[in-house]
C-alpha cells in the first residue's frame, strides 16, 4: 500500500515497509484540535461579549475599533468550523493513517478557505487596537501607529492573498489533478515566517506605545499604572504570535497532522488579541464596581452626551482652576487669563492644560468611562 502526502502523486512517495509503518505514530490529533480551537474561541467570545456589554452601560456607542474587534471574533468562530469539518475528513489523523479512499485534495479547499479567516482574523483584532491608539493620541503617536497598522495589514492581506494566487491557474491551488504550475513551497513558508514575525512586532509595539504615553496624561499615577497594564496585555497576543511563527515551517511537511499545532497557535493569537482588546473596558466595569462612590466623583471619567462615542471628548476644563486645583471648570467659564485666586492662569497655560484635558479624556472614553452630567 502506498502512502502519500497531501499535494503529492503516489509515484512521489515511497511506500512504508510494516517495520517502518510498526514504529510510527497512530495517534489522532482532531480531538485535541477541535477542543483547543472551541475553547479559544469561547474565552474570546465571553471577554468581546463583556466589552460590548460595557459600551452600552456606560451609554457609549459603538465605534470603529469595536466593528473590527466584533468582525475579527466572527472571523474566528467561522475558521474554527471550517477546521472541526476537515476533522470529520480525516485531518488529524497521520499521512499512514489517512483513509485511503477519501480524496486528499478535498482538505486543501476548506483549509486554504480556514487559513485565510485565520489571517484575517488576526490582522483585524490588531487593527482594531491600534484604532482605539489612535483615539488617545495625537502628534507623531498618530503618524506612527498609522504606520504600524497600515503595513502590518499590507504584510499580513498579501500573506492570505499568495495562498491564492501561488498556482496558475488557481484551481490548481486546491486541486492537484488540474495541470499547471506553482511557487516553491518554501517561497510561501518564508514570506509567511515573514508576515508572522512582522505582526508579532507589532503586537509588542503597539501595547508598549500607550505607556510613554498614557505617562504625560495629567491623571493619578494608580490610573496610569492600571490604564497602562491593561492596554499591556497585547504583550500576550505578541506572545502567542510568535510561538505560532516558529511553527510556519511545518507546513512543509509531508505529514500534514504536523500542522495541527499551527492551527491552534494561530487561534490563540487572535483569541488572545481580542481578550487584550476587551480588557481596559472590563477595568472600568471593575473598578465601578468596587468603588461607586469614587466613580461618581472622578474626574477622569467622561461621556460627551452630544455624540456619544468619539475621538475627541469635548472640553470642559483646563486643568486646576482654585486652590487645591480639583475643580473642573473650563478656561472660558474662569475667565482665560484673568486668574482667580491661587488657581489664576493665562490664556496660553489654560489652552495648554485643555489639550491635555482633551487627551485624558479621550483615553478613559476608549477604555470605557463616561462623563459624569
Amino acid at each position: 500500500m502506498r502512502y502519500t502526502p497531501a499535494g503529492s502523486t503516489v509515484a512521489d512517495v515511497p511506500p512504508f515497509t510494516p517495520e517502518e509503518l510498526a514504529k510510527l505514530p497512530h495517534n489522532d490529533a482532531a480531538p485535541i484540535l477541535v477542543a483547543s480551537l472551541w475553547l479559544l474561541a469561547s474565552l474570546a467570545t465571553v471577554f468581546l461579549t463583556l466589552r460590548v456589554y460595557c459600551r452600552f452601560l456606560k451609554r457609549q456607542y459603538l465605534w470603529w475599533d469595536d466593528g473590527i474587534l466584533i468582525a475579527s471574533w466572527v472571523c474566528v468562530i467561522i475558521e474554527s468550523a471550517i477546521v472541526t469539518h476537515t476533522t470529520k475528513l480525516g485531518y488529524g489523523y497521520h499521512i499512514w493513517d489517512f483513509d485511503s479512499s477519501n480524496n486528499l485534495d478535498s482538505l486543501i479547499l476548506p483549509a486554504n478557505v480556514a487559513n485565510t479567516f485565520l489571517v484575517t482574523g488576526a490582522v483585524w483584532s490588531k487593527t482594531s487596537f491600534g484604532l482605539t491608539l489612535l483615539r488617545i493620541t495625537e502628534g507623531w503617536y498618530r503618524k506612527f501607529i498609522w504606520f504600524c497598522t497600515i503595513s502590518m495589514n499590507i504584510a499580513m492581506l498579501l500573506s492570505a492573498l499568495f495562498l491564492w494566487t501561488s498556482c496558475t491557474p488557481i484551481q490548481k491551488t486546491w486541486d492537484t489533478d488540474v495541470k499547471g504550475s506553482c511557487w516553491d513551497q518554501k517561497t510561501s513558508a518564508y514570506y509567511n515566517i515573514f508576515a508572522s514575525g512582522y505582526s508579532a512586532l507589532m503586537d509588542f509595539t503597539l501595547a508598549l506605545l500607550p505607556c510613554r504615553f498614557l505617562w504625560t496624561l495629567p491623571i493619578q499615577r494608580k490610573e496610569k499604572v492600571g490604564a497602562g497594564l491593561a492596554m499591556g496585555m497585547g504583550v500576550v497576543a505578541g506572545i502567542m504570535a510568535v510561538i505560532k511563527t516558529t511553527k510556519i515551517p511545518a507546513v512543509l511537511s509531508t505529514d500534514f497532522a504536523d500542522t495541527v499545532p499551527l492551527w491552534c497557535w494561530g487561534n490563540a493569537e487572535i483569541s488572545s488579541s481580542i481578550i487584550a482588546a476587551s480588557i481596559p473596558m472590563l477595568r472600568v466595569l471593575v473598578r465601578d464596581a468596587t468603588s461607586s462612590s469614587r466613580r461618581n466623583s472622578s474626574n477622569s471619567s467622561f461621556y460627551d452626551k452630544e455624540s456619544g462615542f468619539i475621538s475627541r471628548a469635548r472640553s470642559r476644563d483646563g486643568g486646576a482652576g482654585n486652590g487645591n486645583g480639583n475643580n473642573n471648570i473650563s478656561n472660558a467659564e474662569r475667565g482665560a487669563g484673568n486668574g482667580i485666586g491661587n488657581g489664576g492662569r493665562n490664556g496660553n497655560g489654560g489652552r495648554n492644560r485643555d489639550r491635555k484635558g482633551n487627551r485624558a479624556r479621550s483615553a478613559t472614553v476608549a477604555m470605557g468611562g463616561k462623563e459624569m452630567g
